[in-house]
């Protein structure tokens, strides 16, 4: 069964005051995710963080140290449709945005659309996953249209 787009609660949240998002653009990108999901999505909360708060988060959870891109936790029961956290670090996604020349909504974006895809069970540790995954996050981009 797939999950319907308009059942899910998307909500964006940042801890960096005035950081320019792209929130729209970012749930518009979400939305076209949510059609990977094969169980009900009820809540889906993006947070937008420092630095400091990933790397703490990430050898929290993880065990690694450094910070990472993104994070996703899936805060679900067994058997109940699926609330999640999707944490973005934010300084991660401005180098990846200079990086790859892309506008820094697009790399917040899609940063959201690749949490989303973890919660969904997909995964990136082979190169055939990964692979797969960057052609889901550029659909999900395309999908949603230009960078608004």
């Amino acid at each position: 069964m797939k999950a319907a787009a308009f059942e899910a609660k998307l909500r964006v949240h940042s801890q960096i005051p005035h950081a320019r998002i792209g929130r729209r653009y970012l749930l518009e990108c979400a939305r076209h995710a949510l059609h990977h999901f094969r169980r009900p999505v009820s809540s889906i909360d993006f947070i937008v963080i420092t630095t400091r708060e990933m790397a703490q988060m990430h050898r929290r959870y993880l065990r690694l140290a450094g910070p990472t891109d993104v994070m996703a936790f899936d805060l679900s029961e067994n058997g109940t449709p699926l609330e999640g956290e999707v944490y973005i670090c934010l300084d991660q996604a401005r180098s990846q945005a200079t990086y790859y020349r892309v506008p820094l909504v697009s790399e917040v974006a899609r940063l959201a659309v690749h949490g989303l895809l973890h919660l969904a069970g997909e995964e990136d540790k082979t190169d055939a996953g990964r692979a797969r995954m960057r052609r889901l996050e550029d659909r999900a981009l395309r999908k949603a249209g230009r960078v608004k």
